[in-house]
């Protein structure tokens, strides 16, 4: 059985993980949705993640695909043993921390980059581009490594179709962590390479196309 945490509402990213795993053949897949809960509105100057989801809650999606659904209140309700895939959550109680069995899609190269906005981080600091898969542990972005993988840069990038590449990476990389954890080493990640980022202030958002461009130019690509 495959586990996946989200949320109960519209969710983007949930529905393109439920779909990748059905077309990779899995038909035992239970999903547990909490509440949505708003959060304080940080408006960014570049949006890049801002992509359009279907007009479908997470409940129907599951029926569509044949998936059980379960609505919880909170994370809190749940007993874990087998490895579950986060689509979308708050903060994972320690309890659920301590299982070693919850994987985690982050869209950085760890440990270089850790936290909100990584992708903008890691193109402002001029840190490697990728996504990490890994087990969590109760730090942010830390734990177990899985896999990570380096994300491929083109002279025609733009800052947005690096975020969509990024994007389709960080939920092919989840999908295919349920076979990849079982062929890694489970090494630790480092938590002492960086603080983890909070949300991007504008003064360095406006930056990013150059340090991006400069990127891509030493690259060669």
């Amino acid at each position: 059985m495959i586990k996946v945490i989200t949320y109960n509402s519209i969710h983007r990213k949930t529905q393109d993980l439920l779909i990748q795993l059905k077309l990779k053949g899995y038909q035992d897949v239970t999903v547990f949705a909490t509440p949505w809960e708003d959060r304080v509105n940080f408006k960014p100057l570049i949006p890049h993640r801002n992509f359009k989801p279907y007009n479908f809650l997470t409940k129907d999606i599951c029926n569509r695909l044949g998936f059980k659904y379960n609505n919880i209140k909170s994370l809190d309700e749940l007993n874990i043993s087998d490895y579950t895939l986060i689509a979308g959550s708050g903060i994972i109680p320690k309890k659920l921390t301590d299982s070693k069995k919850i994987i985690n899609s982050h869209p950085a190269y760890l440990p270089y980059t850790r936290g909100l906005d990584s992708l903008k981080w890691a193109i402002f600091n001029n840190q490697p581009i990728g996504v990490t898969t890994h087990i969590i542990s109760q730090e942010v972005d830390t734990g177990w490594l899985i896999k990570k993988q380096l994300l491929p840069l083109y002279q025609w990038d733009t800052f947005h179709s690096v975020a969509y590449r990024q994007y389709q990476m960080e939920i092919e990389m989840l999908v295919d962590a349920i076979e990849d954890v079982k062929k890694s080493k489970l090494e630790p990640i480092s938590n002492e390479y960086c603080e983890p980022k909070r949300r991007m202030p504008h003064k360095y958002e406006i930056k990013i196309k150059e340090k991006l461009d400069k990127i891509i130019k030493n690259k060669n690509v």
